[in-house]
Order: structure tokens, then C-alpha cells, then sequence
């Protein structure tokens, strides 16, 4: 049977949490627009990654589904509690101490999310245990989140997928070919695809990059009678996920519900072919649990659960390789979630960072859409570059990780660096991982118009404020007077293109704030990309281009002004690259090389 051919506004390829979130926020802002989900199971179905984070309550509450959840028995997740180390003494990224964070000078109380963890209790609770995250079950969680997408007028169909993606020429439309599991086929026309297939990534399938240092195989599998590793208030309703270290990789273990306990360990792909060799799956993931001396008293009375994998089974297994795609849009498409990039589960971001990307994803399809004066290319590649600065920050530590598991220190001295990069945040070390396990890096999150936002707590980058938006600021810049005397070297390629934030003017929502900025693809570079924003004229792009070629400042305000229409006043132009200067080295793209000094002049630069 075949269906004759549609026109929609959009088409969302998994229903999944970003393709979800993505097709409701695109619905709620644009009711008119059609909007169809292609989901190739049907819900509720299982799926691994089972915790959020903190910067995922705002998505929640743009969703609006924060209510919903808090209502609902997912356990609430206060922290995230890790044994790394040869001591194995514990280290608890508590949440709620971010709330008492203070600035290098004066006791000013930075509110780092943006929220007040103690209004989450929700009545009859009792103030002094707040809580910040949730641990879902998937198969519940996704339903929930589907469910709103068609609450709000999203078509979602179930038990179909696409079989075919195909560009109509000369043109940034598609077609999509599509079959369910009756047997229906038909094909959808659309000018926008949003890929969010997960893993399969069906639109960057073949063009993504694998991270060698990141290639771990995952065993896992669900737990009754298991003792709880924490509980706040002696109830079974909050706790902390329990991270440990073992010989041969690390184990997570945190309840799901009060008799529903998640357990899973993960190793080197050697040593798991290897070991598998002579034992058994479940064999195998019995002995790395019982590896684990923090966890192997509560597991003695605990027996597997067959009624929450597919099949009946009782253990699985998947390939944590970290991948990500080398371009996650294209013309008329886009990529979120697993599609554009997968980290690995180390820090419990997975589901947070498809929940964000789909809802950056549809609010920069809204802008698009609202804002044809503006080059949807360039919003798009905005949105890449948020893409790369979000995931590119937890990769870091990733691998830091994984570099650095038998000592303790060195790991929280790099999320002291991630989040505290020049030092002008009076930051502990443990403070500093906090922020970073819950998803407030690069950049601190807050909670505005009902949205996960980027807050700037400046207009302008060489201002003499002060604020948390300033941790990646390369610091001892020269000042204006002192520049000209300087050398210049390139760190890292950048160019003046768009850049994109959500609108919080006047609790408008459902678009972004777009300006222009200076941003790079240099790799090593993503963890800077959320720095303190910019805005500069897009007119500077000509005096941008020509400081990537100038070895000194003065020979960069020498020809600076012949790439500039003649009319402009000189001065202007000189201002302007220096500006320049100034702020491509605050963000780290140039480095600032001052001159020497002898013992007859005095202190040039600085």
C-alpha cells in the first residue's frame, strides 16, 4: 500500500530526547508550522543513559514537563559521588554547593544556575534536602517527552522509518521515503530534516570521526533486593549516582526506583573480548561488580531482572566508542543528539546533551524561520559551533579521565582548568569538578524565560567588570596605549560570523539573539567557544582577515586601513584593530608577545 506524497514544515528523523524536544519546541513556537516525527519503534521501548544533569531543568521547563517530572517516582538525583584513586576515598560533586560559590573579591553569592535548589522540594518536603537531576527510566522518561511533542500538535509516528533521504535539486528541500511496520510506504517532501536517528545517524552516517582513546565496551544490566549506596531523609525517593574506579575500568551503580537498581561496568575493548573469550556475558558482568570493594556488600542478596532489557534478557552489552559527526548540518538538515556527537557515559551526559542540542536545534530553525533577512547558513553553523564548544568541554575531561585513573588530583586539577581557566573564579578544585559534572561549563547556565540560556554578564568583552562569564579570558592583556609595541602570534585560525544565544529581552522565547562574534573550528579551541561574547561589526571582517597574516601589532594598524572603505575615518579603523587584537587574545585565538626590556626603558606591554 502506498500513500501519496505530503508536504510538511519539517521532518524529524527518532523520537528520542532530542528529536522530541526538538519537534515540541518547534511546534510551540510555530503552532502553524506542521511538524512530523518518523520514530521506527514504538513506545515505550528500553534504552541505556539514564541520568540527567542540572542544565537539563531548563530544557524541562521550556518543555514544560519540569512539573511532570518532579511529580513523577524517578528518583531525584542530588550529586554525583566517585571513588578515583589510590586512597578511594569518596568525592561528592555535590550540586547544592554551587549555590554558595563566591567571586575571587568580595562574598558576592554567584547563583551559578541560575535556580534555587531548595523551591524544587515541591510541597511537604522538607527544605534541607533539595535536589538538582533526575535518574529515569528511559522507557518511561522518552514516552513522557514524546507524548508532549503530540500534546502540542506534533504528528508522531510510530513504527516508521525512513528509508530513504533524498535532496531535491537546486534546492534545500528533501524528499523522505518512509515504510512502518504495517507495511505502509510513502514519501514526505520537507524543507527541513532534523536528524536526531541517534547512533544510527542516518544523515552523517560514514562521515564521523572516532575517538581511539575513548573505544570501551559497556556491560550492564537491572538489579533487585540491591542495597541502595545513598539516601537522603532514610527515604528511598533521593540519592546520588555512585561512580567507582575498579582494576579494569569503572562501574556505575544508582537506583531507578526503589527496587530498580542500574548497574553497569565499563572496560577497554581488549580486555572485554579477551575476558569473554572464557567466560560468559553475565559471568563477566558479575565479576567486575564484585571487583568493586565499595559496592560488593550491597549486591550479595541481588539477583538480575529479565523484565527490563528487550528479550527477556537479563544482561547487554554496546560499543562505547565516542564518535561525533564531522559536519552536523547541511543544507535544509541538521543533526542533534547521538547523531551530531556521542560522549562518552563517564559523566552522565548523554541524555542532557540531546535534551540541549534539539532545543538549540529548534530554536535556531525558528529563528531561521522567523528571520529570513538573516543567511541561514551562517545560523546554522552558529549552531555547529555551539555543538563543538558543548561537546568538545566534556570530551576534554573524558579523556583527562581515562588518562588519569589511578590518581584522584590531577583529575579534579582539569576540571579546575575547564571551568576556572584563568583563575578568576576563587574556585576549589572540587568546586570546580561540581560545576563541571553538572554541565555548567564552559560556560555557567541559568534559568531565564523559561529556558536553559547562556546568561553574558557583560555587553562587551573589554569592559572592567567583573563576572563569571569572564573564566576563559586569557588574562594580562595590554591595554590599548601598550599594543602597538607588541608581537603577534596565531594560536588558533578564526573568522567574524554569526553567533546565537537565547533571547532572554523581556521574557521572549522561542528564538535566539544573533550578532556577530569571532569564533574558530580549531579542534583543541571548542572548550572556548561559549567565552565571554563579543559583538563586533561584521564590516571588521576584512581588518580580521589581515591580523591572521600580521606578525606585529603595528604592522596590522599599518594595514588595516587600506582593507577598509577609504571614507572611514582613520582612527576609527585604528580603535577598531585594536579592539580586534584585544579580543581574539582575551579568547585565546592570538597570543600577545611583549616586547623585551632592557635595563635603560621602562615596561612596555602590560
Amino acid at each position: 500500500m502506498t500513500s501519496s506524497v505530503e508536504m510538511v514544515d519539517c521532518v524529524v528523523l527518532g523520537g528520542g530526547p532530542a528529536g522530541s524536544t526538538f519537534a515540541a519546541i518547534a511546534k510551540k513556537y510555530a503552532p502553524e508550522a506542521r511538524v512530523v516525527v518518523l520514530e521506527k519503534e514504538r513506545f515505550p521501548r528500553w534504552r541505556i543513559g539514564e541520568s540527567t544533569i542540572p542544565a537539563a531543568n531548563g530544557v524541562f521547563k521550556d518543555l514544560g514537563v519540569y512539573d511532570t517530572l518532579l511529580a513523577s517516582p524517578f528518583v531525584k538525583k542530588m550529586g554525583v559521588t566517585f571513588v578515583w584513586g589510590r586512597d578511594r576515598q569518596p568525592w561528592n560533586a555535590d550540586y547544592l554547593t554551587l549555590r554558595t560559590t563566591t567571586k575571587h573579591e568580595g562574598a558576592e553569592i554567584i547563583e551559578v544556575t541560575g535556580q534555587d535548589f531548595e523551591a524544587l522540594l515541591g510541597d511537604g518536603n522538607k527544605r534541607d534536602t533539595p535536589y538538582s537531576a533526575f535518574n529515569v527510566e528511559r522507557s518511561k522518561f522518552d514516552d513522557i517527552l514524546l507524548r508532549n511533542a503530540e500534546r502540542l500538535g506534533v504528528e508522531v509516528r510510530e513504527g516508521t522509518r525512513a528509508t530513504a533521504v533524498t535532496r531535491v535539486d537546486g534546492t534545500s528541500a528533501h524528499v523522505i521515503a518512509w515504510e512502518d511496520d504495517q507495511g505502509a510506504r510513502g514519501t514526505i517532501r520537507t524543507e527541513f530534516v532534523m536528524d536526531a536517528s541517534g547512533l544510527s545517524s542516518l544523515l552523517t552516517r560514514g562521515q564521523r570521526v572516532h575517538d581511539e582513546s575513548l573505544n570501551n565496551f559497556a556491560v550492564y544490566g537491572y538489579l533487585r533486593n540491591a542495597e541502595w549506596k545513598v539516601t537522603y531523609s532514610g527515604t528511598k525517593d533521593r540519592s546520588t549516582v555512585f561512580i567507582a574506579a575498579v582494576e579494569k575500568g569503572w562501574i556505575w551503580y544508582f537506583p531507578l526506583g526503589e527496587d530498580l537498581m542500574t548497574v553497569g561496568a565499563v572496560t577497554n575493548t581488549r580486555h572485554f573480548k579477551d575476558r569473554l573469550k572464557d567466560v560468559d556475558l553475565e559471568t563477566f558482568f558479575w565479576e567486575m561488580l564484585r571487583s568493586c570493594p565499595e559496592v560488593a556488600g550491597l549486591v550479595e542478596s541481588a539477583t538480575l531482572r529479565d523484565d527490563i532489557l528487550p528479550g527477556n534478557a537479563r544482561v547487554g552489552a554496546c560499543r562505547d566508542w565516542s564518535s561525533w559527526a564531522r559536519e552536523p548540518i547541511g543544507e535544509g538538515w541538521a543533526a542533534a543528539g547521538d547523531a551530531a556527537m556521542f560522549v562518552d557515559p563517564i559523566l552522565s551526559t548523554g541524555v542532557t546533551l540531546a535534551l540541549q542540542t534539539g532545543h538549540r536545534a529548534a530554536y535556531t530553525w525558528l529563528t531561521a524561520r522567523r528571520r529570513p533577512d538573516l543567511p541561514a547558513g551562517s545560523l546554522w553553523r552558529a549552531y555547529a559551533d555551539y555543538l563543538r564548544g558543548e561537546y568538545g568541554a566534556f570530551l576534554r575531561l573524558a579523556r583527562y579521565f581515562y588518562g588519569n585513573n589511578k590518581a584522584a588530583p590531577s583529575w579534579w586539577w582539569e576540571a579546575q582548568q575547564l571551568v576556572n581557566a584563568s583563575g578568576r573564579l576563587a574556585l576549589s578544585d572540587r568546586q570546580a569538578f561540581t560545576m563541571a559534572t553538572a554541565g555548567f561549563f564552559p560556560v555557567p547556565r541559568a534559568l531565564g524565560a523559561a529556558a536553559e540560556v547562556v546568561v553574558p554578564l557583560l555587553q562587551g568583552i573589554t569592559g572592567g567588570a567583573r563576572g563569571l562569564e569572564r573564566i576563559y579570558q586569557v588574562p594580562g592583556v595590554p591595554s590599548h596605549d601598550a599594543l602597538p609595541a607588541c608581537a603577534l602570534e596565531l594560536v588558533a585560525p578564526f573568522r567574524v560570523d554569526l553567533r546565537t544565544e537565547p533571547n532572554l529581552e523581556r521574557g521572549v522565547i522561542g528564538s535566539l539573539e544573533v550578532y556577530h562574534d569571532l569564533v574558530t573550528e580549531e579542534p583543541d579551541m571548542t572548550h572556548r567557544l561559549a567565552a565571554v561574547p563579543a559583538r563586533i561589526d561584521a564590516a571588521l571582517a576584512p581588518i580580521v582577515e589581515v591580523l591572521q597574516r600580521c606578525r606585529t601589532v603595528s604592522e596590522l594598524l599599518e594595514r588595516a586601513p587600506s582593507v577598509m572603505p577609504a571614507s572611514t575615518d582613520p582612527s576609527v579603523v585604528r580603535k577598531a584593530a585594536l579592539d580586534l587584537v584585544r579580543i581574539a587574545a582575551l579568547k585565546g585565538f592570538v597570543r600577545i608577545v611583549e616586547p623585551r626590556v632592557s635595563v635603560t626603558e621602562s615596561a612596555p606591554c602590560g
